[in-house]
């Protein structure tokens, strides 16, 4: 059975069994709360768009508790977890945060995190989700995070912006390199915008480790051992940023400065470039991107695309004061049929079949091409998603310093390969 179907069984929400995820996933539950008023914290990074969301969905689940009160906050990502860094050292973070895999692995394994599993049953319904989902919430055995959505990556594409370069659309079944052909092309075509700013074909393709990962596995190798140690050289890191050092050089690629004179600004959302690789889950930063298309990963040298999907979840913190009423909020924000309508796939694909099956969009809206985005990829092999290790997110971190340096001109393919490795040898 491929991956595909043994964490979603993604399209097919008409045929999946919801049993009593609507009726039981957070109403009925309110007496496991405590009798008075309590007062919740939940975090979050996004933007403004995904601030409103979650306040619409904490609005519901008010409603149904109305003896619970939840504050909010939220900030880009790289501000949010250095907030978490802070609160987690001191013991004091927020009742539920949002979780990336990665980061999900190393408060878990920090003791910073709140163990799920008593609450299961009771506060918490995870009968709507597939085991390989809770398998990624679970870290060293103890589940910490409640999935909300799954994500994959894909090539988003402007088709104006290919038809003004006079370039042809890539095929479905494009290579690593025909990509790094196909933006040059369109760099090259020198078309503006509006504003007579410069269109370029697309991104670096060092931006993040996980396009590097994308590419050891399509090479059929795994990234870390059971251990967490490394199954990759330094070679292989070479070899993976060599193939775009022409692309750099020529400056075909979206420039670093104006990415950072943007952000949080995607440049790909507003017209300065024809393609972004990325997670699937951004469909809801492209509302203005007209005619959106969406192509799966480059292929690899095998034939094969090697596609996989990581886990969006929320956790309880270990710290908290009130960790039945932070079940509750948990079980409602990833289960409520109510709480997906609000989302829609902005989060993802919901882990939850309850959830997914309360989704319901116009033929053309940007939801519904994320459904049929994952639809398209059951046409190809899936392979797990890679274990990571719990310093992961400091790694990854590093990869973006260093790729941003590389953008730059400052380090060279080798330099940042040596100095990724030797930082990566110092977390032991």
């Amino acid at each position: 059975m491929t991956h595909t179907a043994r964490l979603l069984g993604i399209v097919a929400a008409g045929s999946i069994a919801v049993g009593a995820l609507a009726g039981c996933s957070s109403s009925g539950d309110a007496d496991a709360a405590a009798s008075g008023p309590v007062t919740l914290e939940i975090a979050w990074w996004g933007n403004d768009t995904r601030a409103a969301m979650y306040e619409e969905a904490i609005d519901l689940f008010e409603a149904e508790h109305p003896d619970i009160t939840v504050k909010s906050t939220f900030g880009d990502f790289s501000s949010y977890w250095d907030s978490r860094s802070t609160q987690a050292a001191a013991r004091n973070l927020p009742d539920v945060m949002q979780f990336d895999q990665a980061n999900l692995v190393e408060y878990g394994l920090n003791g910073a995190l709140l163990d799920l599993s008593p609450y299961v049953g009771e506060q918490i319904d995870v009968s709507g989700m597939e085991d390989v989902v809770i398998d990624a919430a679970t870290v060293d055995g103890t589940q910490y995070g409640m999935p909300i959505g799954t994500g994959t990556l894909g090539l988003f594409v402007n088709p104006s912006v290919v038809a003004d370069a006079g370039v042809e659309p890539l095929d479905p079944d494009y290579t690593w390199d025909d990509l790094n052909e196909w933006i040059a092309d369109v760099t090259a075509a020198g078309v503006t915008t509006a504003e007579g700013k410069p269109v370029f074909g697309g991104f670096d393709q060092g931006l993040t480790m996980w396009f590097f990962i994308q590419w050891l596995l399509q090479q059929g190798e795994e990234p870390f051992e059971d251990d967490g140690s490394f199954a990759f050289t330094k070679d292989d890191i070479v070899d993976y940023l060599d193939e775009t050092t022409p692309l750099r050089e020529a400056a075909a690629y979206f420039p670093a400065s104006r990415a950072t004179e943007l952000s949080p600004t995607d440049g790909f959302a507003i017209g300065e470039a024809g393609s972004t690789l990325t997670w699937d889950s951004f469909f809801s930063r492209y509302t203005d991107v007209e005619g959106l298309e969406t192509l799966p990963v480059p292929t690899g040298p095998d034939g094969e695309k090697a596609v996989f999907y990581t886990v969006l979840h929320l956790a309880g913190a270990a710290n908290t004061d009130h960790p039945e009423e932070t079940a509750l909020l948990l079980d409602f924000l990833a289960t409520d049929p109510g709480v997906s309508e609000v989302f829609g796939t902005s989060r993802g694909v919901p882990a939850d079949s309850g959830q997914l099956e309360a989704l319901d969009f116009p033929a053309d809206s940007l939801e519904a091409k994320s459904l049929a985005y994952r639809e398209s990829l059951e046409q190809y092999d899936t392979v797990n998603t890679p274990a990571l290790p719990g310093s992961f997110a400091t790694l990854e971190a590093t990869w973006v310093r260093l790729n941003e340096d590389l953008m730059y001109g400052t380090i060279t393919v080798d330099q940042f390969a040596d100095q990724w490795w030797s930082e990566a040898e110092a977390l032991g």
